[in-house]
């Protein structure tokens, strides 16, 4: 629309530069270009056509206008976005650091406090690893999800 808009102001102009520098005058007038005559013209077809040649050319500067100001939209957008994604990845920094900073301030679990299987559990030998809650009965699939504690299905 940019390219547009300044061939239209180019032209524009041209033609009445061109019209104003052959103009001399009188009731009816010959349009004279480039050693030819192109037409004769009346006074009122003079004023009309020069009113065309005005409207080309604030055509083609609104257009001008109008890229120059889409193009600002679309420059403030892309800031935008780029902020966005600098304050995310800041953010997920943070995040990743508090998460690394957590995994090592962590205490290894003991293994002298005694856990109490629940009531009607059969009890395990005391050589044996404990059996996770989250195991399968014996002789059934385990059922693989990526759900962890506290989430829903449904996020």
């Amino acid at each position: 629309m940019l390219i547009l808009g300044l061939l239209l102001l180019v032209v524009s102009g041209a033609a009445g530069v061109l019209l104003i520098a052959y103009n001399n005058g009188g009731a009816e007038q010959t349009v004279t270009m480039f050693g030819r005559d192109w037409t004769n013209a009346s006074m009122m077809e003079a004023f009309v056509a020069g009113m065309v040649v005005a409207v080309v050319f604030l055509l083609g500067l609104w257009m001008i206008m109008s890229a120059g100001r889409r193009a600002r939209e679309n420059r403030a957008r892309y800031r935008e976005a780029r902020r966005e994604a600098r304050t995310a990845a800041r953010e997920r920094d943070k995040l990743a650091k508090q998460l690394n900073n957590g995994d090592d301030r962590r205490e290894p679990a003991s293994t002298d406090t005694m856990v109490t299987p629940p009531v009607g559990t059969p009890a395990q030998p005391s050589g044996a690893p404990p059996t996770p809650r989250h195991a399968a009965p014996a002789g059934q699939q385990p059922v693989i999800t990526n759900i962890k504690p506290g989430d829903s299905p449904t996020k």
